[in-house]
């Protein structure tokens, strides 16, 4: 019973991977993809995602969670998230409004699908900084204001996740 819960909290819901058309699986991914974009919003505006936005997003998605009697493995891994991205949240790889946005992530959906997710968010965000420095964007004016956040390339990373599992 406790290994069927951990793998759950690693691996996601089966139902998310392995079918993403059941309602559970509609739900929840509808409700992140909200829930970034308000993030990414945000992230853009104030440069800070507030505590009280994943606070939200955590309380309504753990809240999903129970309704589809998923949450004890929901629960797992938004704590195994949180453990797991906290070395690069403490290393300042990002901030810590991004890494609580990652335990949101975690209770959706599972520590490994969010860890694929930021993954590919850092390829994103490489691929842009190559193209951006490429096309001769140097002659403008950069700090650490002028780039994009790391929310906005969660959003692009999650789009990309969920067309791949679709498609699948």
């Amino acid at each position: 019973m406790v290994s069927k819960i951990v793998l759950q909290a690693l691996f996601g819901s089966s139902t998310m991977i392995e079918n993403p058309w059941t309602l559970h699986a509609q739900v929840i991914w509808l409700t992140l993809l909200v829930f970034t974009v308000l993030a990414a919003w945000f992230d853009i505006r104030e440069r800070r995602i507030p505590n009280t936005w994943n606070l939200a997003g955590l309380v309504v998605l753990l809240g999903l969670q129970v309704w589809f009697w998923a949450y004890i493995s929901a629960f797992v891994a938004v704590f195994l998230t949180g453990l797991v991205m906290l070395l690069p949240t403490v290393y300042q790889a990002w901030g810590q409004g991004d890494w609580k946005m990652a335990m949101v992530y975690g209770a959706a959906l599972g520590v490994l699908p969010t860890l694929v997710i930021w993954w590919l968010a850092m390829l994103v965000a490489k691929v842009y900084s190559t193209i951006i420095k490429k096309i001769g964007v140097r002659r403008l004016q950069m700090d650490a204001k002028a780039g994009l956040p790391v929310a906005v390339f969660v959003l692009m990373a999650s789009i990309l996740f969920f067309a791949a599992l679709s498609l699948i």
